[in-house]
């Protein structure tokens, strides 16, 4: 799994990460910037907490905005694998 922050210039990567692992996000996330916004251009993300799950395929398989249940992220990744 890939966390992507689209505003790295309003909130630096370690500062981030902190806020990641405060709201109960896992350590076994690789955490990246869009510092050139190509994937908000790519997934024409429109909100933050954006969520997109793609298939092995390539394809798109899922998307929300918005604060996306455990559960549910769960559910969908398995049925992508």
């Amino acid at each position: 799994m890939v966390a992507i922050n689209i505003l790295p210039e309003q909130a630096r990567m370690e500062l981030w990460k902190a806020f990641w692992l405060y709201m109960g996000g896992g350590d076994d996330v690789v955490l990246a910037e869009d510092l050139n916004r190509l994937a908000v251009a790519a997934f024409n993300v429109r909100a933050l907490g954006t969520t997109i799950i793609i298939n092995r395929k390539g394809q798109v398989v899922y998307r929300d905005a918005g604060a996306t249940p455990y559960e549910t992220l769960r559910a969908e990744v398995n049925k992508a694998l």
